[in-house]
């Protein structure tokens, strides 16, 4: 499981082609609205969207006739029929461009293939999530012509599984600590690899190891590290650890790696050499949403199995199904997942629309989506072992399976979600951090920062007559909706004028705030996914003229439960989202802190008993 890169170093240091590129995420640090961006809600194209379904389908009757996920979880490893029956599906090289023997779909297609296998196996999820959004999806961009050349057709069919090696004993969510070095041959021919990674996901399996390793770089001050990409093919020198037993997803490989002197050449780096940073970044940008869509497909199968065992099951002369706290809990899947759902293909359309030639910064939506869509899966997990009651403590039903599977995504990839939470905050309190500066400077000195006091103070002035960021592009059945995001994101740039002036630099160390910020930007995000995903639904019905009732023969129309659902992931939202802006002035912060490190001190809770 070695790709957690360092999420905070990446706040704080992000590259500069980056920096000016649209974002809906960022934007909304700024009060801003860019509709443009998430209206209408994306679709893919009907050509996509049939193979996409063709396969999808493939996939389900393969894994009713050959995968048993129970099977795969006891013995610990994935069947190698399964994965040489999978092979000719393409599913190894689902987005890997087809010139190379891949299927070449794009970001939304690849996220529908992994919400399926999500809904299958956990296992076979991370093994194929690991080589292909991962290990190929780096490949794929920062490889050389010769690399993709060599390694690619064999990825795409399958004959070689790839690992994606970054975390060390001491380098888990920090990648700027990595310690594997990668030193230069006196000859200039090459390098000479040291070092270990943890925690390698397919390291068992691994024909290829992508692989990220400490180089010196000249620059003018002079020699300095940098991080850099290596491939490196097993041989001597690359010696892979024992299987390690794990909680869940125990059919995937995890290893340790060890690299004893291993020689390396200048062909085998893998988006030159110091841009090894470059590479993690954007991969695990694409890495976390692939990961995020398989919880999408896992929690559709926990609701599943919820939603049958109420409806089946009596208790007190009644199904359980009719049953308040039951309804309850199976109303907030449903209602968690639409909102996930929305995210996770919301980003994927960005993602998408980036590589059709319209350059789309998406870095805080991925991680929006990873913390969301896997904090959804472990309630959902939590919710319906509790609805299974005792069926779902015993192993001979599939809810302690996939509850145990559940608990790797809040890790993996990019990063825990904590770090991740630091990553969304910090990334978008950049910008107004910058302008805020930029504006201190400018007042120091009036006659050289005239024009941006000036600009700064046109805008002030501008909201102030009229009005705030508006949402227009909604259906008007969602105006309540719209309203709500629309105060919201006041009160969330209010709250980030308040905590930059407050803090200033020191931001990245307040971690309680850093907290709060992202999770109004989560929930804030995920609001306007679901408006304009239940927009779209319900502009298609208006279209069709269809103004049957709605739920005329005993069935709800589709875009009206797709309102519901937005209605009532709005609502939920909404509220945590208040009671969260309230805790950055009223919170129990310094008390929990001081009680942690009482912690800190001797045992970490000394009494015994109250005696």
């Amino acid at each position: 499981m070695g790709s957690a890169a360092s999420a905070v170093g990446f706040a704080v240091s992000s590259p500069a082609m980056s920096r000016n590129l649209p974002s809906f995420g960022k934007s909304l640090f700024f009060g801003d609205l860019r509709e443009e961006l998430i209206f209408p809600f994306p679709r893919l194209h009907r050509e996509e969207q049939a193979r996409t379904s063709k396969l999808v389908e493939q996939l389900h009757e393969f894994a009713r006739q050959q995968i048993d996920a129970n099977a795969i979880d006891r013995d610990e490893r994935i069947p190698e029929s399964v994965l040489a029956g999978l092979r000719p599906l393409g599913l190894f090289g689902v987005n890997i461009p087809t010139a190379y023997g891949g299927l070449g779909l794009g970001a939304g297609a690849t996220c529908r293939v992994f919400d399926a296998l999500g809904a299958i196996d956990g296992s076979l999820a991370v093994t194929l999530g690991t080589h292909a959004a991962l290990a190929a999806k780096a490949l794929t961009v920062f490889g050389s012509d010769d690399q993709r050349r060599r390694y690619l057709p064999k990825l795409a069919s399958g004959e070689t599984i790839a690992s994606f090696a970054v975390t060390e004993p001491v380098a888990g969510s920090d990648a700027a600590s990595i310690r594997m070095r990668a030193e230069p041959q006196p000859d200039g021919q090459g390098f000479l690899l040291n070092g270990s990674k943890s925690w390698v996901t397919n390291g068992g399996l691994a024909g290829l190891h992508v692989l990220f390793a400490q180089t010196q770089v000249a620059r003018t001050a002079g020699e300095v590290d940098r991080i850099s990409g290596f491939l490196l093919d097993p041989g001597p020198g690359v010696i892979v650890g024992s299987e390690r037993r794990k909680l869940g997803v125990r059919g995937s490989s995890t290893t340790a790696l060890y690299i004893e002197e291993v020689r390396a050449s200048g062909a085998q780096l893998l988006g030159g050499l110091g841009g090894g940073f470059k590479v993690l970044m954007e991969t695990i940008n694409f890495g976390r949403l692939a990961f995020a869509a398989v919880c999408l497909g896992t929690t559709r199968t926990l609701l599943r199995l919820a939603v049958q065992h109420a409806t089946s099951r009596h208790q007190f002369g009644r199904l359980l199904s009719t049953l308040g706290m039951i309804k309850e809990k199976c109303a907030s899947m449903a209602v968690d997942l639409y909102a996930a759902e929305s995210v996770v293909y919301l980003t994927a359309g960005l993602l998408d629309a980036s590589s059709q030639g319209r350059p789309i910064d998406t870095s805080l939506e991925t991680a929006c989506a990873k913390v969301l869509s896997s904090e959804m899966l472990w309630r959902a997990a939590t919710d319906a072992s509790q609805v299974a009651a005792g069926c779902g403590y015993a192993n001979d039903y599939p809810y302690e399976r996939l509850l145990r599977d559940a608990r790797l995504y809040s890790l993996y990839p990019g990063g825990t979600n904590e770090v991740l939470r630091c990553y969304i905050a910090l990334n978008g309190l950049a910008g107004p951090g910058e302008q805020l500066a930029r504006l201190s400077d400018a007042i120091k000195f009036p006659l050289r920062g005239y024009g941006l006091v000036v600009e700064t103070l046109v805008e002030k002035v501008r909201t102030a007559a009229y009005g705030r960021a508006i949402l227009a592009r909604h259906h008007p059945r969602l105006k309540r909706e719209a309203v709500l995001i629309e105060d919201t994101i006041e009160s969330l740039t209010r709250e980030v004028d308040r905590v930059l002036r407050r803090h200033g630099r020191f931001i990245a160390e307040m971690q309680y705030v850093q907290s709060r910020v992202a999770n109004v930007v989560i929930d804030l995000y995920a609001m306007c996914a679901s408006v304009s995903r239940a927009s779209a639904a319900l502009y298609q019905k208006d279209a069709r003229g269809d103004h049957a009732m709605p739920e005329a023969g005993g069935e709800l129309d589709r875009a009206e439960r797709e309102l519901r659902l937005c209605i009532g992931f709005c609502s939920r939202a909404s509220t945590r989202i208040t009671e969260t802006l309230a805790r950055f002035t009223q919170n129990d912060d310094e008390l929990m802190k001081s009680i942690a490190d009482d912690c800190y001190i001797g045992q970490p809770y000394p009494f015994d008993g109250v005696l």
